[in-house]
């Protein structure tokens, strides 16, 4: 935007205007392109003096407390006659307040908002009136378009020029106001100009909208009425006739179907609705700073649902109220998902307490992720003890008789001497002779024979631990494998990739149902469009007879597979029905309000998705433990067939060394 007349600050400086952010009823709203983080308001006519002292003595009397809650005027700004004509102001941040408390918009505006964010938003809401009370200031013009919420649950208040201001002994007053968040003593003023606001009707109407935010968007006033003619919430205020409270049915009220009952609210909370609404203490409503205690008690006091990671409620419930409700209304009331799962953790001395973000004690897919990936490969096995490496000595059979053998020749060697002496010496020794070698050889037949045995016995024994040698190293090899692992992997990422496409399969399946609700209507139009009622040529009443005998009674069955079965009903006459038909289906409107899908068949997809939600966490979280176990069992696995293919290829290189030695 070009300037159409210098503006100055209130230092005398130019202030250049960029884009147009906003419009309203008295002014507009421009960024300031050198000075990011701020907005200027500028009136569309240079406002009265009595508006231009306000905003100079609220440039004044601004304070870092009133800055952290409210986009309070920072600094004038002046045209070229020195009229103030708007001001410089921190830029908005956030949603409109009736954005979080309707729970529609809340599910598509605030979609990690669960019950703690409710709690915390209305805390920090009396944070904020308190801000302005604190101040010396009325809020006065209370309403859902002046309170924004941004995604930490904290609260900033506009149109801050509309507050009743008190500079002195100067007051600047608020000349309007919304008779639905207005206390019973202004209902029915026409003008507010010159009426003193106090900071007893502003807790008024923080009740209303804390009321609201704990009750699902409910008005406290708005019930149902018993008597005669309506009860507009206007009059329920006037009246007293607050639906929740212990007098309502005194005053012929009750609180609408499917509300949340004022019984599954702390007892303090309850008490503090109860003095801000009934008549007897109309003079003494609950303050910021009473709302602010017992919130924060409240919020400390949430607990989770069991049945459904969405809903906290109020632990002297007894049991969940947002499943019942649900239940009872087919409405979806908080998401489902990991996203909602807040905790309630308000700290006490933090003077604006915003909720923890919606994963920060929950579930992570990136660290869990890297902490999968951090799980190292199943390592690879030491090589297996080759036999033919090992020496061994000669088993105890084996050693046994290689001893004897050498006794025997030894024996045998000095039998020899002996008989040859003897042969010599003495006459008629070759008798002597002849016994001994005969002896001799006896000796050397029996040796060969045990030889020959015992070389057989090891011989076999050789060659069964050869086979189970060859086993052993089959079986090492399969120990060795880590298929196991890597399909666990592979089985942990398909699920991280389901996991992060849970979003569009859901958006899917939303988008099938609502596709649905139009193939429903459009079922329902053809079957009202009957064929014995239709005039269609060369189709007469025997022809549709014999089409309602195979089930073709409305322009819903007129398909072509179905004519196709119908005997002698021919290309010309198929042509022709379904061009009836396609004319009828071309005349069909959708319903979008008839056709909108049933809040319980959005709620079986809500928990069947944070069902897979919850599984593939588990999956993933467990995903580290699983790998480390399955490399553990490798290994295990590997080392048992290590232990005992040591022994056998010991055993073998014996066998192998025995048979060598025989």
């Amino acid at each position: 935007m070009k300037n159409a007349h210098r503006i100055v600050n209130g230092s005398g400086a130019e202030v250049i205007f960029g884009r147009e952010l906003g419009r309203g009823g008295e002014g507009s709203v421009f960024e300031i392109p050198a000075r990011p983080g701020l907005v200027a308001k500028l009136y569309h006519t240079p406002p009265p003096k009595d508006k231009q002292e306000k905003i100079e003595a609220m440039v004044r009397l601004k304070t870092e407390q009133l800055l952290r809650f409210t986009v309070w005027p920072l600094d004038v700004l002046r045209d070229s006659g020195r009229r103030i004509v708007g001001f410089l102001m921190p830029q908005l941040a956030g949603k409109e307040i009736h954005k979080l408390y309707g729970p529609k918009t809340r599910l598509n505006e605030f979609p990690q908002a669960g019950y703690p964010f409710l709690v915390h938003t209305a805390a920090n809401l009396a944070r904020a009136f308190a801000a302005v009370h604190e101040a010396g200031h009325v809020v006065g013009d209370i309403n859902h378009s002046n309170f924004y919420v941004t995604d930490q649950a904290t609260i900033l208040m506009l149109d801050c020029d509309s507050f009743q201001i008190q500079a002195g002994r100067n007051r600047f007053g608020c000349d309007v106001g919304i008779p639905m968040y207005m206390p019973p003593e202004l209902q029915g003023v026409k003008s507010f100009r010159g009426v003193a606001r106090t900071r007893n009707h502003d807790n008024f109407g923080l009740a209303v909208f804390i009321f609201m935010l704990l009750f699902m968007g409910r008005h406290p006033f708005a019930g149902k009425y018993a008597g005669s003619g309506d009860m507009p919430i206007e009059r329920a205020i006037r009246e007293f006739r607050f639906a929740y409270g212990p007098s309502a049915p005194a005053r012929k009220m009750q609180p609408p179907p499917g509300a949340l009952p004022l019984q599954a609210l702390p007892a303090p909370v309850r008490e503090l609705f109860a003095r801000a609404f009934s008549q007897e203490a109309m003079t003494r409503r609950p303050d910021a700073l009473e709302w602010i205690a017992a919130l924060q008690e409240m919020a400390g006091g949430l607990v989770p649902c069991p049945r459904s990671a969405g809903h906290h409620y109020p632990a002297g419930a007894g049991s969940c109220p947002w499943c019942a409700m649900e239940a009872a209304t087919g409405s979806l009331l908080f998401h489902a998902s990991p996203a909602a799962r807040a905790a309630a953790s308000p700290s006490g001395a933090a003077r604006e307490a915003a909720p923890e973000p919606a994963q920060a004690a929950g579930f992570r897919l990136p660290a869990a992720w890297a902490q999968i990936l951090r799980v190292p490969q199943p390592p690879q096995g030491p090589a297996l003890p080759e036999p033919a490496a090992l020496s061994a000595p000669p088993s105890a059979p084996v050693a046994a008789w290689l001893r004897r053998r050498r006794w025997r020749a030894g024996l045998s060697l000095l039998s020899l001497a002996s008989a040859a002496a003897a042969w010599t010496l003495l006459p008629g020794a070759w008798m002597l002779t002849a016994g001994v070698l005969a002896g001799f050889n006896l000796l050397l037949v029996a040796a060969g024979r045990g030889r020959r045995a015992l070389r057989r016995e090891r011989m076999k024994d050789r060659d069964e631990l050869r086979v189970r040698w060859s086993e052993m190293s089959r079986r090492y090899e399969e120990a060795g494998k880590t298929e196991e692992f890597a399909s666990k992997l592979q089985e942990l990422d398909q699920a991280r990739r389901e996991y992060l496409d849970l979003d569009t399969v859901k958006a899917t399946r939303l988008r099938r149902l609502s596709s649905r609700q139009r193939s429903i209507q459009l079922q329902a139009y053809l079957r009202q469009h009957r064929i014995d009622q239709a005039q269609l040529d060369g189709i007469g009443p025997g022809r549709k007879a014999t089409l309602s005998l195979f089930g073709i009674e409305t322009a819903f069955e007129v398909i072509p597979n179905k004519l196709a079965r119908v005997p002698g009903f021919g290309p010309a006459n198929t042509r022709m029905m379904l061009a009836w038909r396609d004319r009828i289906e071309r005349r069909f409107v959708f319903d979008p309000v008839r056709g909108r899908v049933p809040g319980a068949e959005i709620m079986a997809v809500e928990r069947e998705i944070e069902a897979r939600t919850k599984e593939l966490e588990r999956r993933l979280a467990g995903g580290p433990s699983e790998l480390t176990r399955i490399s553990g069992v490798i290994r295990a696995r590997q080392e048992a067939v290590l232990r005992e293919a040591s022994g056998t290829a010991r055993a073998l290189a014996q066998a192998e060394g025995d048979v060598e030695a025989l």
